[in-house]
């Protein structure tokens, strides 16, 4: 074997997993396959402390316990309550609350009911619920809508819980819901101290990030600073350190003073609630904390590869969550990356500023930097749709400050518990922290091409070619420098080649396709996918669908939409929806539920149903990510009245890249743009507002004007309507605002191209030119 053979012990139960989660045991065939696994691990394990077995058999016992693992997971997952709730399912629910910020909810599930089967729970999951709701940690019940699309083409969508109500259950719920009412006073406590950036704090603390501002993660994410917001090694070790300098302090043994140090991290980490990352991190403290009291050396190769191996036998499915693979690819960076690209930096790391080595900590910290990026850059790419270079940099900044911070922010909290003005007292250091915090993320997402969005079949391609020519410059051995790093490029050359048709862009568009009277609007991500708001009009011989959007979009490259969303069931909306449905096939549909009987709309439901496309409600709170743009939809509400008119009931949403975003508002009437602004407020802010009803007077308000801020507004309306859209009154509100004003009568189809630094360029494209 090797030197560390837990490293590839590790690798083939990870591969047997994957293949098991393929093949999902069947029913009674648990006993089985834990059986299998048993017999694995100890046969493996036995051999590698030297009982002598053949490589293959070895090999082959740790990719079937694997499997085994992974089968047993796989089933367990289909199990699962929430898998077996269809989308759009009424259900009743009991649970725990974990965490509440804003009307977003995080639920402990215990049991649920759904067309009339009780269901028991044991996970967790997120759900929105407008009003005031039980304090966390409370056991509370809830009825509500089970809302998660099927979704494809690297869209993500998490399922939620729409609840209409939510009450308490009574007392008690267990530990589990005493650590969440602590984990709840924490938070409010650091509200307290810290105003408006609890919500950061609460992030690098408590691991609760409900709190913060979708700025905010944009920012982070843009800036490479995303891996700061999630509890992780960094912070854990933090814990770990001061923990540590307070047994020394308190004069404690080493020995006494390391179980401290163990004993208050595992505290920690349960009372985060045991995510993967700082899981993994506390298991590798205990371990180094306990080799260091034996006074036996570890490995720090074996040490991740044993944290590893806990984890994946205690949760197999871990290992196809993002945090798990970003957690262990970032160490696996640092081990194998860093002391290679550091020899590098021989020159830097020699430089000292009177007397002060500083070069040898830029140069360790570069390297650091560096090392985690390049190992973690494929897995970022392919689960959020973009890589930040910039972050390389950025972090030399940011890891101080945090190294700083989160002793501060517990000492404050901690002190704030005892007495309120000494938590007070620290927690002015703190937030002077969290403001040059935040100040180095938004000094680095500003970095032209420091964040780069990347389509993940793109990721994909870009490392496979990369270790492709890291394995030919490898064999090639002796042969001359320039000879080897010339078959490299080469080998890179040709997977540029191949992704030409698809290469990303750094923008998001938004294109109002000029289809007379009516509405289409389509919005295409940095990694070349594509999302339609309405399909404009249909009657008599014209077809929008049929004559403009389909032709437009396929001129375009677009053979499938991702989506198609229908703001509300009138004609100029979804006239043309039946034809763009049966040519651009969308993976799902979603409009506001409003059922209507005209003939076209029963004609798209028959469409829908032929090809097998979802059609799913759309409500306030559910938001879609994919290749760094965020869709929020901002209504309807689940607590709407009875429709007098589908206007009243039109789907708003906010189109999120960085720091640019579009608020696209269907036709909604003036009393729901008062009511969003009541509720949404600052949360409204954007660039582009796309005005109501065709520029109407019963929409586009001076209150939603000045809640958007919007610089540009578009209008979508035929040439010479009948209707006389858009209307004087809304044109010389929007004048008075200073709001520059296109119009498809006018300036025919407008595309708008948003940079995620918050740029954005106009381009007006009649038809025929």
């Amino acid at each position: 074997m090797t030197r560390a053979p837990l490293v590839p012990a590790v690798a083939l139960v990870a591969a047997g997993i994957m293949i098991g989660l393929q093949r999902p045991v069947p029913t009674g065939g648990g006993p089985f396959a834990l059986l299998a696994t048993s017999v694995g691990l100890l046969v493996a394990l036995t051999a590698m402390a030297g009982v002598r077995f053949r490589p293959a058999a070895i090999f082959a016992l740790l990719a079937l316990a694997g499997a085994s693992l992974g089968s047993v997971a796989g089933a367990e997952a289909q199990r699962r309550c929430t898998a077996r709730l269809p989308s759009e399912a009424r259900v009743a629910v009991e649970g725990v609350l974990e965490s509440s910020s804003a009307g977003k909810l995080r639920l402990r599930l215990t049991g649920a009911v759904a067309g009339g089967r009780r269901l028991r729970c044991a996970e967790t999951v997120l759900a929105r619920f407008e009003g005031q709701g039980p304090p966390v940690g409370a056991p509370v019940k809830g009825e509500g809508r089970w809302w998660r699309p099927t979704v494809g083409g690297g869209l993500r969508s998490v399922g939620v819980l729409m609840l209409d109500t939510l009450s308490s259950a009574g007392e008690g719920g267990g530990d589990g819901s005493r650590l969440a009412a602590i984990r709840g006073g924490a938070a409010r406590r650091l509200d307290r101290l810290y105003g408006s950036r609890s919500g950061l704090a609460a992030s690098l603390l408590i691991a609760q990030r409900d709190g913060l501002e979708t700025e905010l993660r944009e920012r982070f994410s843009r800036a490479g600073l995303s891996h700061l917001l999630a509890i992780s090694g960094l912070h854990v070790g933090l814990i770990a350190g001061l923990l540590l300098l307070l047994g020394k302090l308190a004069r404690l043994r080493a020995r006494w003073a390391s179980a401290l140090a163990g004993a208050g991290t595992v505290g920690y980490v349960l009372f985060l609630g045991a995510p993967a990352a700082a899981s993994r991190a506390a298991l590798q403290v205990i371990l180094l904390l306990a080799a260091g009291a034996l006074q036996r050396p570890a490995r720090s190769e074996a040490v991740v590869a044993a944290a590893a191996l806990v984890l994946l036998a205690l949760h197999p499915t871990s290992l196809v969550e993002p945090g798990f693979q970003l957690s262990f690819a970032g160490v696996a960076g640092l081990l194998l990356l860093r002391r290679p690209l550091l020899r590098r930096m021989t020159r830097l790391a020699d430089r000292r500023v009177r007397g002060v080595a500083v070069g040898k900590w830029l140069a360790d910290g570069l390297a650091s930097g560096a090392a985690a990026t390049l190992a973690t850059a494929p897995i970022v790419a392919w689960h959020f749709g973009r890589i930040a270079p910039v972050g390389v940099i950025a972090n030399l900044a940011a890891i101080p400050l945090v190294a700083a911070l989160v002793p501060t922010l517990a000492l404050s909290l901690g002190a704030a518990a005892v007495w309120e003005p000494a938590g007070a007292f620290l927690a002015g250091s703190g937030s002077a922290l969290l403001d040059l915090l935040d100040a180095v993320a938004r000094a680095a997402s500003a970095v032209p091409g420091g964040s780069v969005p990347v389509a993940p079949p793109t990721a994909a391609l870009w490392t496979a070619a990369a270790l492709a020519a890291w394995a030919l410059s490898r064999r090639l051995g002796r042969v001359r420098p320039a000879v080897r790093a010339a078959v490299a490029l080469g080998t890179i050359g040709v997977a540029l080649g191949v992704a030409a048709y698809r290469i990303p862009t750094d923008h998001v568009e938004i294109h109002v396709i000029d289809v007379g009277q009516g509405d289409a609007i389509a919005i295409r991500s940095p990694g070349g996918r594509w999302l339609l708001v309405d399909a404009g009009i249909a009657g008599g011989d014209y077809d929008a669908g049929e004559r403009r959007v389909v032709p437009y979009l396929a001129a375009r490259g677009v053979r499938r939409l991702e989506a198609l969303v229908l703001t509300h069931p009138h004609a100029d909306h979804i006239g043309g929806a039946t034809s763009v449905l049966r040519a651009l096939r969308p993976r799902w549909v979603g409009d506001p539920g409003v059922s209507a009987g005209s003939s076209g709309y029963l004609a798209l439901l028959d469409a829908a149903a032929e090809r097998g496309v979802p059609w799913l409600r759309l409500r306030d709170g559910v938001e879609l990510e994919f290749d760094g743009v965020t869709v929020e939809f901002l209504h309807p509400w689940p607590t709407n009245a009875p429709m007098e008119d589908p206007n009243d009931v039109s789907v708003i949403l906010r189109v999120v890249y960085g720091e640019f975003s579009a608020l696209l508002t269907g036709d909604a009437p003036a009393m729901v743009e008062e009511a969003l602004v009541r509720r949404r407020g600052w949360g409204l802010e954007a660039d582009v507002l796309k005005a109501g009803h065709h520029g109407s007077s019963t929409s586009t308000t001076g209150a939603l004007l000045e809640a958007t801020g919007a610089s540009l507004a578009l209008i979508s309306a035929g040439r010479g309507n009948r209707y006389g859209h858009p209307h004087p009154v809304v044109l010389a509100r929007l004048d008075s605002a200073g709001v520059r004003v296109l119009r498809t009568d006018r300036d025919g189809t407008i595309i708008v191209r948003g940079q995620a630094g918050g740029r954005m360029s106009v381009e007006r494209e009649r038809e025929g030119e």
